[in-house]
């Protein structure tokens, strides 16, 4: 039985992030997944190739109607990947992705992101199905929504394809910086880590910290590295995806500080690269990383400050991490996440 399998462009209409690769990913990996039809309704034929950013603000809420009235009529299970459903949605079943449960578990902490996913209780007890990135979110998922374990399924995520990118800066000064990448606020914990990294550094006036995309620094940002004595070795820029490679290939490390993740990306693309990853101990990341990644209390900023200044004095250590953690990213790919969400479909189809 082919099954036709709704995806709707949502996302897309965000500045490009985790779930907009999660989606795009799972996408192109359908497209070899025996008896699987994708059926995208991005208004641009068969995916997200050809989603602008023409779709925003006023225009959102027009393109989700138009959404609604292509291809998902026909769908036996349309994919939520958003907390979000089209209106008028037509569709035999839903698979809902669960990436994490953070606002659930950290929003007392930080009430910027506790009504982040609003609908996400809603749509959980509408889905016929939930798939989520980790064990971790499972659990979470299981006892926060209070939902059935028969209906909540993972379905691990992958870094994409290796390949080959020109080096260009990073290749120049590789093994002089350290990588963190994406947003830094809020749970990610990357402020209160700063003086931490600074310590470390300080032992070589040619190590520099590179902050990768999330957004230009904020003024108690800069007021924090200034304090750290990082201000002059600290570079914040966006990056191409090619540029997001070379830099996890010739970081020092890769630093994740996170207070809780659902997956971490970022952390299986620096594995893959061979970036040493040094990162909080928490579920999702000893299910992804495991053995192949230093760990520290994401509490204890002194804990960060004495994994990286192990890694920095150590070249056989750098080695050993640089090996596992390509052994370990090369456990996961997108066909292995395709074949298991297909399940999940044919579960979702009945």
């Amino acid at each position: 039985m082919v099954l036709k399998v709704g995806f709707d462009a949502l996302i897309y209409g965000w500045p490009w992030g985790g779930i907009a690769t999660y989606q795009s990913e799972l996408m192109a990996a359908l497209a070899d997944e025996p008896g699987i039809e994708v059926a995208f309704s991005g208004g641009y034929g068969d995916g997200p190739a050809g989603v602008t950013r023409r779709f925003l603000g006023r225009r959102r809420m027009a393109f989700a109607a138009n959404m609604a009235r292509a291809a998902f009529r026909r769908s036996d299970v349309h994919h939520l990947t958003a907390f979000w459903s089209p209106p008028m949605l037509r569709t035999k079943a839903i698979v809902l992705t669960i990436h994490d449960m953070i606002p659930e578990r950290l929003g007392a902490r930080f009430p910027a992101i506790a009504g982040a996913h609003y609908a996400k209780r809603k749509l959980a007890a509408r889905a016929a199905m939930i798939v989520c990135p980790t064990e971790a979110v499972r659990q979470d998922a299981l006892e926060i929504l209070k939902l059935p374990g028969s209906r909540v399924v993972v379905t691990p995520e992958a870094a994409a394809p290796l390949r080959s990118v020109p080096g260009g800066w990073f290749a120049k000064n590789a093994g002089r910086y350290v990588l963190i990448v994406g947003r830094r606020g809020h749970y990610k914990n990357v402020a209160p880590m700063l003086p931490a990294i600074g310590r470390a550094l300080a032992v070589d006036g040619a190590l520099m910290l590179v902050l990768a995309g999330g957004g230009a620094l904020t003024a108690g940002e800069r007021a924090a590295l200034e304090a750290a004595g990082l201000a002059a070795r600290t570079a914040q820029t966006a990056l191409s995806d090619d540029e997001l490679i070379a830099a996890y290939a010739h970081a020092l490390c890769l630093v994740s500080p996170s207070l809780a993740e659902g997956f971490g990306l970022p952390v299986m693309e620096a594995m893959q690269y061979g970036a040493p990853a040094i990162i909080s101990d928490i579920p999702a990341h000893r299910e992804v990383a495991a053995d192949a990644a230093l760990y520290f209390d994401a509490e204890r900023p002194e804990a960060l400050e004495a994994a990286l200044t192990a890694l920095i004095d150590d070249a056989d250590l750098q080695a050993r991490l640089r090996a596992a953690g390509r052994a370990r990213a090369g456990l996961y790919s997108w066909a292995k996440t395709a074949a298991a969400t297909t399940e999940a479909y044919r579960a979702a189809a009945g």
